[in-house]
C-alpha cells in the first residue's frame, strides 16, 4: 500500500500539468505560439527529417534549400542533434507539428517529475515537494516556453537529471548519470546549457560543502576535488564537438551584436522585478522568490550561504547575463536554467520556517524590503508597455505575503503541526495560476488558432510543391505566398527536399546575405523583427533569385497559373533567372555602387556584378525607368489604420517606390502598406529592431492599373525624400543568361551540387547562392578560386566551352569537432572503468 501511495504524486503532477496546459494553452488554439514556434521550432526539425530521409546522413553541412542556401550550423539551435528530434525519424508519417507539439507536452511532465523526484531525494518533505513542483510547472517560462520558444526549457529535463546526477556523484562517488545528463543538455539546447552547467556548478559547491560540513577544506584539496567534479562537465563538452565546433563557428560568422554597454556597467548590479516575477522570458516565480533569496543572506552554515550568495551574485551583476548571452546583449531569458535551483532555496526556506531557525523579525524584514522594492520598481513596468495592472498585481501579492507569514508565525507559536506549505508556498501557486492565466502573456492572439494551423499545414500545400517541380528539369526557386501571418509561418517551411527557397528566419545566417536584402538591394521588411526576411514580393527580386515558382491560394502579379491543387494554385514566371548560369554580360561592383535607386535593383535583371574590373557591355541603362508624381485620389479610415488611394500619373507594368519614415514615436512600430505589400519599421526597444527607416516598395500593375492603395497604420510619422520611378521590366536577357547549368539531381544532394555546363564566351560562372568562402568550385575536376558576384552570391571565372562543375561546401569544423568527440568519448570510458575498480576495492 505504501508503495501505491509513492506514485500517487506523480500521477496528480501529470494529471495537473496536462490540465494546466489546456487551461493556459489549449482553449485558445494548438500548443504552439505564433512567435517563432510555427516558422522555426516546428519547421526545421521537419527539415532536417527531411533531408536525412534523402541523404541517409546524419552529419549534414548545408542547408541548400534555405536562405538560398546557408550552412547548416546556423540552424542548430532548432535541434539538429537533438535527442528530443532524433526519435521522429523514426516516424516518417507523423507530423513534425504534431510531433513537437506532444514531445513538448512530454518534456514538460518529465520535468516536473523529475524536479518532484529531486526534492524528494532531498529529503524534502512530500506536501512541500509537491506544492513546489507545482510551482516550478506554473512559473513563467515552463507552459510559457513550452508551447513558444522551445528551445528556452526543453533541456530542463536532462537539467533535472543532472541535479540528481550531482547527488550521485557525492554519495555514491558516480559520474555517469552527471556526465550524460550534461551531454543531453547540451545536445538539446547549446545556449541554455551554458547557464544550466553554471547553476550545477553552484549546486555541485553547496553539496560539496555540505557533505563536509564541520571538516577542515584546504585549497589543495578543494582545488583537486573541484577539478574531479567539472571533469565530468569538460567531458560531455567533449563529446559534443562534433556539434559545438561547427556551430560556434557558424555563429562567429553570422549573428549581429545589439547591446552598447559600458564596461563598468557590466559590474553595477541591477535588479529588475521582472527577472523574478512572471515572465516567460525570465525565471517567472513571485516576489517570494526575492525574499528568499534576501532571507539567505542571513544564512549561517557555509553550504547555504554559497547557494545563495552565489545564485544572488549571478543575478544581479549584469556581466554574467552578458557573458551567458555569448556577449550578445543583457536579457534575462538565459537565467531560466536557474528556476530549479530557486524553487530548492525556496525549500530550504521553508524548511527553516518549520524548524524556527529564523527569528520573526529576521523573516518578516525581507518581505518588507520586498514590497518596499517592487513599489519602487514600478516604472519599469509602465516603460515597457506592460501596464500598471501588472505591478499592482506585484505590490497585492508581496502584501499578501507578508499578512501570510505574520498569520504563519502567530499559528505556528500556538499550533506547532501548522503547514509552511499552506501558508507561505500555496499562496505563490495560486499567484502563479491565476495571474499567469489572467494577466500576462496567456493572451489568445498569442497562440496559433486551429484555422491558421490547418491552413498552414494543409497537405495541398505539399502536393502543390510536389507538382511544381515534378515536370522542371532546370534548376530554380519554388516559394510560398499567403497572408501576413501564413507568410510568417512560412519562412522555413520546405514541402519537398527539392524545393528551394530564398526565405530565412534563424538567430544565425549569412552575413552577406542578410546584407544585400537589408542594404544593399533594399526589400521591403514586413516584420519587426529584422531576422524574419520572408519571401518578397518584389518581383526584380522574384526574377534575380530564380523563384520560377510561387504556390498561393491568390493571384500572384507576374506570374501566371499553370496548375491547380485543390484550392492552392501553382504559378510560374518563365522570366525568372537559373540559380546558376555563365555570362560575359558583366559590371563592376565599382560601377554599381554609383547606380541609384531603382537602377540598384533592376541592374540584376540586365547585368552580373563583380568585383574585379572587366571589360562590360553597354551599360547604359539609367533611362528605363521615368520618375513620376503621385497625387491623392481620396481615403478613408479602417480600424484604427487610414487608407489612401494614390492616383499615379501614367500606365507602366512596376510602381518603384521608397520614401524616409521618421517615427515620432520611437518606441512604437509603424507600418505603411502599398497594394497590399507591407514595410515596417519596429520600434527602438524592441528586442530585434529591424532599423528598416527607408520604406521600399516595387509594385506589379495590372494593365490599365492607374491607382494603388496606400494604407497607413497607427501611429504619428512623417514621410520624406518620396521617389516613384515607374517602367516595365525587361524581357529575360538571353545576353545575360547566356549558358545554364543542367543539373545532375542524382549527384546533387547535401552539400554537393554537381551537373554540366557549356559556356558559349569567357567570362563569369554566377549563382544566387549566397557566398561563403568554405565553398569550392570545381571545374572538370580542378578547383578554381572562388569569388563574390552580385555584390553577395558565390561565383567564379570559367572558359568557354563544356564543363563538368562542381560545387561543394564543407562546414568549417566539422572533422575538429568529431576528434574531439572521441577524446571525450574514451575519456568518459576511462572514467567509468576507474570507477567501477574503484567501487570493487571499496566492497
Amino acid at each position: 500500500m505504501d508503495k501505491v501511495k509513492r506514485y500517487i504524486p506523480y500521477l496528480l503532477l501529470t494529471g495537473l500539468t496536462l490540465f494546466f496546459c489546456r487551461i493556459f494553452v489549449g482553449r485558445y488554439g494548438i500548443f504552439g505560439a505564433k512567435v517563432d514556434w510555427l516558422s522555426q521550432h516546428s519547421v526545421l526539425p521537419d527539415y532536417f527529417r527531411q533531408q536525412f530521409y534523402a541523404t541517409g546522413k546524419l552529419f549534414p553541412e548545408f542547408a541548400a534549400n534555405l536562405g538560398g542556401g546557408q550552412n547548416i550550423y546556423h540552424f542548430a539551435y532548432y535541434g539538429l542533434y537533438s535527442p528530443l528530434i532524433l526519435p521522429s525519424y523514426l516516424l516518417p508519417f507523423v507530423k513534425m507539428s504534431d510531433y513537437i507539439m506532444a514531445v513538448s507536452i512530454t518534456g514538460l511532465t518529465a520535468s516536473v517529475l523529475l524536479f518532484y523526484y529531486w526534492l524528494k531525494s532531498r529529503k524534502t518533505d512530500t506536501g512541500t515537494a509537491f506544492i513546489l513542483s507545482l510551482m516550478f510547472l506554473l512559473a513563467g517560462p515552463m507552459i510559457g516556453q513550452y508551447s513558444g520558444q522551445i528551445m528556452f526549457v526543453d533541456y530542463m529535463p536532462f537539467l533535472c537529471l543532472a541535479l540528481i546526477g550531482v547527488d550521485r556523484y557525492f554519495k555514491q562517488e558516480k559520474s555517469g548519470l552527471f556526465t550524460v545528463s550534461v551531454f543531453l543538455m547540451i545536445m538539446t539546447s547549446f545556449y541554455f546549457s551554458i547557464g544550466g552547467m553554471l547553476s550545477l556548478v553552484l549546486y555541485g559547491l553547496h553539496r560539496y560543502f555540505e557533505q563536509r560540513e564541520g571538516n577542515r577544506v584546504t585549497v589543495r584539496s578543494f582545488l583537486r576535488d573541484g577539478l574531479c567534479f567539472v571533469r565530468s562537465m569538460i567531458l560531455a563538452v567533449l563529446m559534443s564537438g562534433f556539434f559545438l565546433v561547427p556551430t560556434a563557428l557558424a555563429l562567429t560568422g553570422g549573428r549581429s551584436k545589439e547591446q552598447n554597454t559600458s564596461f563598468a556597467s557590466f559590474f553595477i548590479p541591477q535588479i529588475t522585478v521582472e527577472r523574478f516575477s512572471y515572465s516567460i522570458y525570465g525565471i517567472g516565480l513571485t516576489t517570494l522568490v526575492i525574499t528568499v533569496l534576501l532571507t539567505g543572506l542571513l544564512y549561517r552554515k557555509v553550504y547555504e550561504k554559497v547557494l545563495t550568495y552565489g545564485c544572488v551574485i549571478v543575478l544581479v551583476i549584469p556581466v554574467f547575463a552578458y557573458l551567458l548571452n555569448g556577449g550578445l546583449y543583457i536579457r534575462d531569458k538565459v537565467f531560466i536554467p536557474f528556476l530549479p535551483l530557486l524553487c530548492y532555496l525556496i525549500s530550504i526556506y521553508l524548511e527553516k520556517c518549520r524548524k524556527r531557525e529564523l527569528s520573526f523579525i529576521a523573516g518578516m524584514i525581507p518581505y518588507i524590503i520586498t514590497t518596499i522594492f517592487v513599489y519602487m520598481a514600478r516604472n519599469q513596468f509602465v516603460s515597457k508597455g506592460i501596464g500598471e495592472s501588472i505591478w499592482k498585481v506585484l505590490l497585492a501579492e508581496s502584501i499578501l505575503f507578508l499578512i501570510c507569514y505574520v498569520l504563519y508565525c502567530a499559528l505556528k507559536r500556538y499550533h506547532k503541526e501548522t503547514k509552511e506549505i499552506l501558508m507561505l508556498a500555496l499562496p505563490s501557486v495560486i499567484c502563479l495560476a491565476v495571474t499567469m492565466n489572467t494577466f500576462y502573456q496567456m493572451k489568445p492572439d498569442r497562440y496559433v488558432s486551429r484555422k491558421l494551423y490547418r491552413d498552414v499545414v494543409e497537405e495541398q500545400n505539399r502536393q502543390a510543391v510536389k507538382e511544381a517541380l515534378k515536370d522542371d528539369d532546370g534548376y530554380y526557386r519554388t516559394e510560398q505566398m499567403g497572408s501576413d501571418d501564413e507568410n510568417a509561418a512560412d519562412l522555413n517551411r520546405i514541402w519537398d527536399v527539392e524545393q528551394n527557397i530564398t526565405s530565412i528566419y534563424s538567430s544565425a545566417y549569412n552575413p552577406d546575405y542578410q546584407t544585400f536584402r537589408q542594404k544593399t538591394f533594399g526589400l521591403e521588411e514586413p516584420f519587426r523583427n529584422g531576422m524574419m526576411q520572408s519571401v518578397s514580393k518584389n518581383p526584380v527580386f522574384q526574377r534575380m533569385m530564380g523563384v520560377r515558382y510561387i504556390v498561393s491560394d491568390s493571384d500572384v502579379p507576374g506570374y501566371t497559373l499553370v496548375k491547380k491543387c485543390g484550392t492552392t494554385g501553382i504559378y510560374q514566371n518563365k522570366d525568372a533567372a537559373p540559380v546558376m548560369y555563365a555570362t560575359d554580360r558583366v559590371m563592376t561592383e565599382e560601377e554599381y555602387k554609383k547606380l541609384t535607386f531603382p537602377y540598384n535593383q533592376t541592374a540584376f535583371l540586365e547585368y552580373a556584378v563583380v568585383g574585379e574590373h572587366t571589360e562590360s557591355s553597354d551599360q547604359n541603362i539609367m533611362t528605363a525607368y521615368e520618375p513620376v508624381s503621385l497625387k491623392m485620389a481620396n481615403n478613408r479610415t479602417t480600424g484604427g489604420a487610414e487608407q489612401k488611394t494614390m492616383q499615379q500619373e501614367g500606365q507602366k507594368q512596376i510602381l518603384f517606390l521608397r520614401f524616409r519614415v521618421d517615427n515620432a514615436h520611437p518606441n512604437k512600430d509603424v507600418a505603411v502598406w502599398i497594394n497590399g505589400i507591407r514595410n515596417k519599421l519596429s520600434a527602438k526597444d524592441h528586442v530585434y529592431y529591424n532599423e528598416n527607416k527607408i520604406f521600399t516598395y516595387a509594385v506589379p500593375l495590372k494593365d490599365g492599373e492607374d491607382n494603388i492603395s496606400v494604407t497607413f497604420g497607427k501611429g504619428k510619422y512623417r514621410l520624406r525624400h518620396v521617389q516613384a520611378y515607374l517602367g516595365s521590366l525587361p524581357e529575360r536577357s538571353e545576353l545575360l543568361y547566356q549558358s545554364e547549368i543542367q543539373v545532375d539531381k542524382k549527384q546533387t544532394e547535401d552539400n554537393v551540387i554537381q551537373g554540366t555546363i557549356r559556356v558559349k564566351k569567357d567570362g563569369w560562372f554566377i549563382t544566387s547562392i549566397p557566398y561563403d568562402k568554405h565553398f569550392k568550385i570545381y571545374i572538370d575536376g580542378k578547383e578554381t578560386e572562388i569569388q563574390k558576384v552580385n555584390t553577395a552570391f558565390l561565383g567564379c571565372k570559367i572558359e568557354s566551352g563544356n564543363h563538368e562543375l562542381k560545387i561543394i561546401y564543407h562546414a568549417p569544423g566539422t572533422t575538429t569537432g568529431k576528434i574531439l568527440s572521441l577524446i571525450g568519448i574514451a575519456g568518459f570510458l576511462l572514467v567509468l572503468v576507474r570507477e567501477k575498480r574503484k567501487q570493487k576495492n571499496t566492497r
